[in-house]
């Protein structure tokens, strides 16, 4: 039954919105009224996808978060392990939704489960982008008869992506809010302070110290040029998305990322974490191994690892093994080809990634600690050197006039 989206308003005159399953949309309308509401707008949940030319593959299509995502599979996992119908968990699971984008995406999937389509397929359906390794996962489970023990598993995978995505952008966030904080610190200073306690030397009969004249002068091109500036600020920043969003680009940026000293370890790894985690789920699951190695490339975030993962994929179908081909992928970490290796020989591939996986979750926390450590006093210094930097500018002066009253 299709769902829809409605607005509607009270007899006491509130407005209110919400979403109701319906044959039509004159039917929507005539349970609303039943209930008192006036509406005003309705519309079909799915309306948008029937523009995006593709639905869940297309352009510009908004994205589960991992973090919801998470917490979709893991209360669909319980529903079903309870007993629970799929049709009916997803229903309940669509009027209990605390935000409104995970209300329209499950509400979404019901209306196709109950029409006759698969988890998998109404998935890939949904006005919301599902990522490609969480699809194979669900069709695998559904074509074995295993869903909910397929659920389990998927749900321990997304979970586990979703805390190492914030054990990144943790290791991320400490450094950068130092780097926006001392920037603002040093524009304070240079427009605010330093021109106010720089005018006690106007009067002064002596030149000013050289440090002194170079503040001066940097504190005034920033108070005359802070319009240029913002604007070239702008343009890099908008030159460095566009460069982004561009293949050659891409992947010039992600080399240097992995060639800069301390940062490559930490990005290597967490590649290698998430990248096994979603293969041994996906083989576990009963993918087979070529498609398994194509789904898991598209976990890779940087380039030149995720075209390495796709040439394995050449490689294993021409039958190379696949510790073969990561040894020929020329990244993964020793202590993850010897797993693989054993796994192969004993046809526990899936088992063997899945604790490789786990080992390198804990070294990118570990990584991630590292990182912030090394960068802390870094910033601390540089932070520390431009505040001397200014407080000598303004205090030479000070001792200066000091020794001419004290002769």
């Amino acid at each position: 039954m299709p769902a829809y989206e409605y607005k509607a308003i009270s007899a006491s005159g509130k407005s209110k919105k919400g979403l109701l399953e319906g044959d039509s949309e004159k039917q929507i309308r005539q349970l609303l009224r039943d209930q008192g509401l006036i509406p005003t707008h309705i519309e079909p949940i799915n309306k948008n996808q029937k523009h995006s030319l593709g639905g869940n593959n297309a352009l510009f299509v908004p994205q589960i978060k991992t973090a919801e995502l998470s917490l979709f599979t893991r209360e669909l996992y319980t529903l079903l392990d309870a007993g629970t119908p799929l049709n009916e968990a997803l229903k309940s699971m669509s009027q209990q939704a605390e935000s409104k984008q995970m209300t329209r995406f499950v509400t979404s999937l019901h209306t196709k489960v109950a029409e006759g389509h698969g988890l998998a397929s109404a998935m890939n359906q949904a006005p919301y982008k599902v990522p490609t390794d969480v699809i194979a996962t669900i069709q695998a489970g559904e074509e074995s008869g295993y869903l909910d023990k397929v659920l389990e598993r998927l749900a321990e995978s997304v979970e586990q992506r979703d805390q190492l995505n914030k054990k990144m952008k943790t290791a991320l966030i400490y450094p950068i809010l130092m780097v926006v904080v001392a920037v603002i610190i040093v524009f304070f200073l240079m427009i605010y302070v330093v021109p106010k306690v720089v005018k006690v030397f106007d009067n002064m009969q002596q030149n000013l110290p050289p440090l002194t004249q170079g503040l001066l002068s940097f504190s005034e091109f920033i108070q005359n040029q802070w319009g240029w500036l913002l604007a070239i600020f702008v343009a890099v920043w908008a030159f460095f998305i566009w460069v982004m969003r561009q293949d050659k680009g891409r992947y010039k940026v992600h080399s240097m990322l992995l060639k800069t000293p301390g940062l490559s370890r930490f990005l290597i790894y967490s590649s290698a974490a998430r990248w096994a985690r979603t293969l041994g789920v996906l083989l576990s699951s009963g993918v087979a191994i070529q498609d398994a190695l194509k789904i898991s490339a598209e976990v890779v975030t940087l380039e030149p690892l995720k075209k390495a993962v796709l040439r394995m994929v050449e490689d294993v179908r021409e039958g190379e093994s696949v510790g073969q081909a990561m040894l020929t992928a020329d990244f993964f970490p020793p202590l993850l080809l010897n797993l693989v290796r054993t796994g192969e020989g004993k046809g526990q591939l899936d088992t063997m990634l899945l604790k490789g996986a786990k080992h390198y979750e804990f070294s990118v926390e570990t990584a991630a600690n590292t990182l912030v450590s090394v960068l802390e006093p870094i910033l601390i210094i540089i932070m520390g050197a431009v505040v001397l930097t200014v407080v000598l500018a303004i205090m030479m002066p000070i001792f200066e006039m000091n020794q001419m009253v004290g002769n």
